[in-house]
């Protein structure tokens, strides 16, 4: 009888050490794959071709790098992450296209009427438009240094604070 208890508490003791080993191998798994993920989002090295414009005082590499966001094949979008007041921002920027050449201006408020960001607001000798969704995240439209440049919000922004960002774009 005393023999089989033991055979029954070894038995027991491997498993629990099998379980935990397992346990142990897929955590260090998932943690690797989320690393290598990660690695890949910020390790973007493809940049425009074209000349952007920042934040005065920021570079690129504060900013968390470039990151493409037009889809393959597609003329090239390119976009960082900011924030404005705490809240975070997306900026994406493309040369105009070439049917905004003539009356550039009155194209971007074409644009941004689409897409119900009618609110235009002057910053320097830049208008932009803003439209605000129900739920608060705000989406930007103005045109600087030859591009077109889109602005999304997770949430609003005072309007002197998106007026202070576009006039700080250098």
């Amino acid at each position: 009888m005393i023999q089989a208890e033991k055979r029954f508490s070894k038995k027991i003791l491997v498993t629990i050490i099998t379980i935990a080993l397992l346990v142990v191998v897929g955590i260090v798994t998932n943690i690797v794959i989320q690393n290598n993920k990660n690695s890949s989002i910020t390790d973007n090295t493809e940049t425009p071709t074209y000349t952007t414009v920042l934040p005065e005082g920021k570079n690129i590499a504060q900013l968390g790098g470039w990151d493409r966001v037009s889809p393959d094949g597609k003329d090239p979008v390119y976009a960082y992450n900011d924030s404005v007041d705490g809240v975070a921002i997306s900026v994406s920027q493309q040369p105009l296209p070439a049917t905004f050449a003539d009356n550039t201006d009155s194209r971007v408020a074409e644009l941004a009427k689409g897409d119900n960001a009618t609110n235009a607001i002057q910053a320097g000798d830049t208008t932009f438009y803003i439209g605000t969704s129900a739920k608060g995240p705000q989406s930007v439209y103005l045109s600087k240094n030859g591009l077109l440049i889109l602005i999304k919000s997770e949430a609003k922004i005072k309007d002197a604070s998106w007026a202070n960002y576009v006039a700080s774009l250098k």
